[in-house]
């Protein structure tokens, strides 16, 4: 574990970022906080900072810790796991911050283990954020807090693909590995082919490799036989490649059943790619400029609806990238609201523990 200076009442906040690197997590995080880091993780794995054993003690983390930040990453704690945990790092003394991403875990089939762990989270924070006002209600029923609301940050500067010309007509379905919350893509795709058919556009589905045996592909091969659906299968891209996709693309559909929030729509607003996002969770709160259309859990698909958002979308120019010097100002204003928490939050963990 590295060392790092000993707590003070000022000076920079030492800090603990769950997961420690994500393209969110580092757009907000505060350029003079102090990054602590109990051990290096490699991709997905799960985040050892989430071990209840690990925080106090001489050799755990919390005894260099200020605030700990836990975003996502917690898929594999139940409740009993968390509620030890969020014990631990109170009898540490160290604030909990919780940005509430996801009310409705997308991975999940049932809701009831996410429900759960922010059963134990959210009461147990010191401070909870959430992305929009919508989810900030939600949290408020539901738990009885108030949760600052934080806008989503940029997740990429379009200046990088100003050479990619879009496509008029080409609706982008990012299938990819087939989430859990998606739950008939092929439903989908013929609703989005009939959609963008009304204006002689066409459907691109990207798939990564290894869900060409999911069940819910049945009838694949033939709706690609018949409507206007090019099926890419393609390994993970960078993010330059990503990104030219997205900015080529007319209009991008969002194919989830439930969900709360969306990086993929922010990566479309940032690169002027129109969005078309379902009406579970609280993606129209994200932009004025998302259509939508109905699909939830409670009710599943109108595919009607989903056709019409589409032809709306090809019959609309896309909207223009975001600014990119407007962007670095709301991220640079959303790590100072972020350090001003932080200290905050550091003084009233100090306070009464």
């Amino acid at each position: 574990m590295s060392t790092l200076p000993a707590g003070g009442a000022a000076g920079p906040v030492r800090l603990l970022s769950i997961p420690a690197r994500h393209p969110y997590v580092d757009a907000v995080r505060p350029v003079d906080a102090l990054a602590v880091r109990p051990r290096r993780t490699t991709g997905w794995e799960p985040d050892p900072a989430l071990e209840p054993d690990g925080v106090g003690g001489e050799d755990g983390w919390g005894a260099l810790t200020d605030v700990v930040h836990l975003h996502f990453g917690y898929d594999h704690c139940d409740a009993a796991t968390l509620r030890a945990w969020t014990d631990a790092v109170h009898r540490a003394g160290v604030a909990l911050v919780v940005t509430v991403h996801d009310l409705r875990n997308p991975h999940h089939d049932e809701p009831a283990a996410h429900d759960a762990a922010l059963g134990v989270l959210v009461p147990a924070a010191d401070a909870v954020l959430t992305l929009t006002p919508g989810a900030a209600a939600e949290i408020r029923a539901r738990f009885g807090r108030e949760a600052t609301v934080v806008p989503h940050p940029a997740l990429a500067d379009p200046r990088r693909t100003e050479h990619v010309l879009t496509e008029v007509g080409l609706v982008l379905v990012p299938l990819k590995s087939l989430r859990r919350n998606v739950a008939d893509p092929v439903e989908v795709l013929e609703a989005v082919a009939a959609g963008a058919a009304r204006s002689g556009g066409r459907v691109r589905a990207d798939l990564h490799p290894g869900v060409e045996r999911d069940p819910r592909l049945q009838g694949l091969a033939d709706l690609v036989r018949r409507a206007p659906v090019d099926v890419v299968r393609h390994e993970r891209y960078d993010d330059d490649r990503l990104e030219a996709v997205v900015r080529r693309a007319h209009a991008t559909v969002l194919p989830y059943r439930w969900g709360t929030h969306s990086g993929w729509l922010e990566l479309a607003r940032d690169l002027g790619t129109r969005v078309v996002a379902p009406s579970g969770g609280h993606h129209r709160d994200q932009s004025p400029d998302v259509l939508t259309y109905r699909y939830d859990e409670a009710h599943g698909l109108d595919a009607g609806s989903l056709a019409d958002a589409v032809a709306l979308a090809c019959a609309q120019p896309p909207p223009p990238p975001l600014d990119p010097a407007w962007r670095d100002e709301q991220r640079e204003w959303l790590r100072d609201q972020h350090a001003r928490l932080y200290t905050r939050a550091r003084a009233a963990a100090r306070g009464a523990r």
